[in-house]
């Protein structure tokens, strides 16, 4: 069931969620340098590479993809859709003026929401609260 937040209800959420999203930045770097890595070896070794050659690296590397869809998980758990991994940028659903639209957050910002933006206007399309009566209630 989808949620819809005020922006004092997803504010609340933010110092929850920051954590999460630092640590799955910090795995996506990971297992992307993994990935890079195995990738190369792989090339270096030619067809002649056993299949099991790599078995203990690439289990490695999907154990830190359980690790990151469990970090994933956990910021849904708050509410919150993950946007970017990269830029740090989660939505939450609210309602404006009757009509479903995100409030937006972005990694690195104060924690309270500034920005909203209607569901398919995106990031480049965000505006500030301030010009948002106030998101309502979903009640």
């Amino acid at each position: 069931m989808k949620r819809y937040f005020t922006v004092e209800e997803a504010n609340r959420q933010l110092p929850l969620i920051e954590p999460l999203l630092i640590s799955l930045q910090q795995l996506k770097r990971e297992i992307s340098a993994k990935n890079r890595d195995l990738q190369a070896a792989k090339a270096a070794l030619g067809s002649a590479a056993a299949e099991d050659a790599f078995f203990a690296e690439e289990a490695e590397t999907e154990f830190l993809m359980m690790q990151a869809n469990s970090l994933i998980a956990k910021v849904h758990e708050h509410g919150a859709e993950i946007k970017s991994v990269d830029l740090g940028l989660i939505d939450f659903y609210t309602l404006v003026d009757g009509k479903e639209a995100y409030l937006c957050w972005k990694l690195g910002e104060p924690h309270s929401i500034r920005f909203w933006h209607g569901l398919y206007e995106g990031f480049v399309g965000r505006k500030p609260i301030s010009l948002l009566k106030n998101a309502e209630d979903p009640e």
